[in-house]
């Protein structure tokens, strides 16, 4: 017997690491699959890493599938299969389709463990940045219930899904960040290149000049000198801030903050949980109990509060509570939705009930969006408009207090 170091993924898509007994390779990798593990890597004690077992894609391709080859590439996988097409057959013919090169090496690979032996989510682990845990979840149920070729169409139909809301979420934050820029260049114009030639004028008023018209003589002297240090400082500071928030207790703390505020709170946790609902009616389709279903769908919600409530649901499931119950009790879910997921429970239609559920909060989302962008855009207008008005009203009382002064 040998021994041999292992990394895996479990069906929660967490990953996992020890040391198995085995008397080679193959018997080492059917003792982990016995044990609900997806190996990635298997070493040797004595030889370092096994030969059957290919590097990760990111040492391959250089980098990871997108969101939008991760959907193609799935939807391609679901119809062949559909059609009868064996897993290997189907993975060679959806890797000669591949435009790009880092994507068709990733296919290329997970084929070559389907060949070796693997089954589909397990050669699929190899790549975890390019099939997330949820995606491999899914697909070892599939594989285990025999309706693989179903679990990838509603795969594809999830990720579809998401990509929609993600691209959603893009447009409603470019609006809003093009109309503040677009204020802040006419108004830093304003300030650095218009103001100071008609404040020239002021340099001989013998009276104390307006409030007003000092502090925007003020304001405009610093950012004429020292816009270059200051337009450096922000790309600076903002770099900075940028890693710092990358740094996990910060993005905690972000996340906590977020999904507590007043108005954006809602936003965050519609989002959040509609994602949430979404990947475990997706997961429960495939065959996976509520449990695995629930550990597997954390990481589809974005902030980390909602995921941390997730996994004390995980761990009130664990302990024997319905799904209901737990969402209930988490404190982040929108009591809708508790209500739907009872409902589902109750006449054996959770998928199905969780799934209208979701397709409720996206609609929830969207006119959100639309009031918030409908109340934003003149808010936007009246503030840069007050701020011109400010900068015209600090130029004209010194010449009205002059023509005063001229007529006294």
């Amino acid at each position: 017997m040998a021994r041999f170091q292992y990394r895996a993924v479990d069906a929660d898509g967490l990953e996992r690491s020890g040391a198995i007994e085995a008397g080679d390779v193959a018997q080492a990798r059917a003792a982990l699959q016995k044990r609900k593990l997806l190996p990635i890597e298997l070493a040797s004690a004595a030889s370092g890493r096994s030969k059957a077992t290919s590097q990760p894609a990111q040492l391959i391709s250089g980098g990871a599938l997108s969101h939008k080859a991760r959907l193609v590439i799935v939807r391609q996988l679901a119809t062949l299969i559909d059609a009868a097409v064996p897993v290997d057959e189907a993975l060679h013919m959806v890797a000669a389709q591949q435009e790009k090169a880092r994507y068709r090496k990733i296919v290329e690979d997970v084929e070559t463990g389907v060949v070796e032996g693997m089954r589909l989510a397990e050669s699929m682990g190899r790549h975890p940045d390019s099939f997330p845990g949820l995606l491999r979840a899914a697909v070892a149920g599939g594989e285990r219930s025999g309706q693989l070729g179903f679990v990838l169409s509603r795969l594809a139909d999830y990720l579809a899904r998401a990509q929609t809301l993600r691209s959603k979420i893009q447009t409603a934050m470019v609006y809003p960040a093009a109309l503040t820029a677009v204020a802040i260049t006419v108004i830093s114009c304003l300030m650095i290149f218009v103001v100071p030639t008609l404040t020239e004028q002021f340099q001989s008023f013998e009276a104390q000049l307006p409030l007003v018209t000092r502090v925007l003589i003020a304001t405009s002297w610093f950012l004429s000198n020292f816009w270059i240090p200051l337009f450096l400082g922000l790309g600076v500071g903002g770099y900075f801030l940028s890693r710092t928030l990358r740094q996990e207790p910060v993005r905690a703390a972000v996340d906590a903050a977020l999904l507590g505020a007043p108005l954006i709170g809602r936003w965050v946790e519609v989002v959040s949980t509609s994602r949430f609902v979404r990947a475990v009616s997706t997961l429960s389709q495939s065959g996976l109990p509520v449990l695995d279903c629930v550990r597997a769908a954390r990481d589809s919600a974005p902030n980390r509060k909602f995921q941390k409530a997730v996994d004390h649901m995980a761990d009130r499931i664990e302990e024997g509570e319905p799904f209901s119950t737990a969402m209930r009790r988490s404190g982040v879910v929108p009591v809708m939705v508790v209500y739907m997921a009872a409902s589902g429970e109750n006449a054996g239609e959770l998928p199905k009930m969780l799934e209208k559920a979701a397709d409720h909060l996206d609609e929830e989302f969207e006119a959100f969006t639309q009031t918030a962008l409908s109340l934003f855009e003149p808010a936007i207008i009246v503030t840069m408009g007050a701020v011109v008005a400010s900068i015209v009203l600090a130029i004209m009382l010194p010449i009205l207090q002059l023509n005063q002064l001229a007529v006294g």
